[in-house]
């Protein structure tokens, strides 16, 4: 109790940490959640994303919160055999059924048994899910603001656009709710339409709840630190 007193007393939270392995085929994914104390929630889906990861970790050690993280092979997308047959999808697609067929689909075959493997993964992320604001955080290379414009690939998916820095798209809010849309107005954010394109990202499945995804170009660390305290 003393060496939490001193914590609390010089402003620095607690860690307490729990991971979890779930098995799909031959290859295992841990979840990981870390906590800092009372604070926002942070999920960080893509394991290659690293300034996302260093973001959110920067911002819980210093105001408190938690991180939850995938860990498996170090790249974007998980990878497993089963079978002798190698599948592959992308952890940011898995949280409806849809997704996840979309997303075996389209790295390689669809069984209906690889189908429940990454399925295994998916429902284990949703029962960690805490109650109230999810926060994702992401890095980008060609996805951008841009990508919701009219006439875009990812129009219809937006209910409605701020546009706060011309010129560099990469560093943008997308949000479900209203609310937060007006709250962030000062930068460039995106507010999801309600009729969203079921691609099976947590988005989707946080459709109608707070959810606020945080996106950051991959060297921009102090901008999406930023973004993140104002999320």
């Amino acid at each position: 109790m003393i060496w939490r007193f001193l914590l609390l007393l010089i402003g620095l939270h607690p860690l307490h940490a729990h991971q979890y392995s779930v098995r799909l085929g031959d290859a295992v994914v841990i979840v990981k959640q870390q906590f800092h104390g009372k604070g926002p929630a942070f999920v960080h889906l893509h394991q290659n994303e690293k300034t996302a990861l260093k973001a959110a970790n920067a911002v819980v050690k210093g105001q408190g919160g938690s991180v939850l993280t995938l860990v498996h092979s170090g790249s974007r997308n998980v990878v497993f055999h089963l079978h002798h047959k190698r599948y592959e999808f992308d952890p940011n697609r898995i949280f409806t059924d849809v997704g996840i067929k979309k997303s075996l689909h389209q790295f390689g075959p669809y069984t209906p048994e690889a189908h429940r493997e990454v399925k295994k993964l998916a429902e284990k992320i949703k029962v960690l899910l805490p109650k109230g604001k999810i926060i994702a955080v992401h890095n980008n290379n060609d996805y951008s603001l841009k990508n919701y414009f009219p006439g875009q690939d990812h129009a219809a998916d937006a209910q409605a656009l701020n546009i706060r820095t011309p010129g560099y798209y990469r560093n943008f809010y997308l949000v479900t709710q209203r609310k937060d849309y007006r709250r962030l107005r000062k930068f460039n954010s995106i507010w999801q339409a309600f009729n969203v394109t079921d691609d099976g990202s947590l988005s989707v499945y946080l459709a109608g709840d707070n959810y606020i995804n945080v996106e950051a170009g991959y060297d921009q660390l102090a901008a999406q630190i930023t973004m993140l305290k104002h999320a």
